[in-house]
């Protein structure tokens, strides 16, 4: 009958693998479970302050697009274009008191009114502010912002417009801003959020 006996010595290769293999005690899971449970609870606010941070960033940068497009249609349609803020989240008509936080609308403004009217041509409309963020103007471009037929933001008088859109939210420490000047070209700024108002 043949036995096989095992060396003195250091144990074979085989063997020690075999016990390196045994894996965890309850104990030592539970010990890591509980660990990762800390670490996740630490990270999770803030993964969400992230994601709300590129929610707010991605409307900032939306209003920004918006106003390109307004200006690039007035100087491809060489006709006055109007963005104004949008009557209700899903209207297609202007809100005169100018609650841009309600979405906002871009369209060929035949009549120049600064209103959409029956039959002028809609180009976009966006939607307004997810909840928990906000979107301020300054009071020059309150209700609406207007491209002549050269590219050159202009009010219904004829005279420049310059204006200041804030995206906020509370819980953030910035913010952004999309400011346009006096020739009507459009860019963002990352704010505080003091400045936030």
């Amino acid at each position: 009958m043949y036995r096989q006996t095992l060396p003195c010595g250091p144990w074979p290769h085989g063997l020690r693998s075999a016990q390196a293999l045994r894996g965890f005690s309850l104990l030592e899971a539970l010990v890591v479970l509980a660990l990762l449970g800390v670490l996740m609870a630490i990270a999770v606010p803030s993964m969400s302050d992230l994601r709300q941070q590129h929610r707010l960033q991605a409307r900032a940068e939306a209003f920004l697009s918006s106003l390109v497009l307004a200006r690039s249609e007035a100087l491809r349609r060489q006709q006055r274009v109007t963005m104004c803020a949008s009557a209700t989240p899903d209207a297609f008509s202007c809100d005169l008191e100018g609650h841009w936080q309600q979405g906002w609308l871009v369209f060929v403004d035949t009549n120049n009114s600064a209103r959409r009217d029956l039959g002028e041509a809609l180009i976009e409309r966006q939607d307004g502010m997810p909840v928990g963020m906000k979107m301020t103007v300054t009071n020059t471009v309150k209700s609406y912002f207007s491209y002549g037929a050269e590219g050159r933001s202009e009010s219904l008088s004829g005279a420049f417009m310059a204006g200041t859109w804030r995206f906020c939210s509370a819980n953030l420490t910035h913010g952004w801003q999309v400011v346009s000047n006096a020739v009507g070209r459009p860019k963002m700024e990352k704010i505080s959020t003091k400045d936030c108002h």
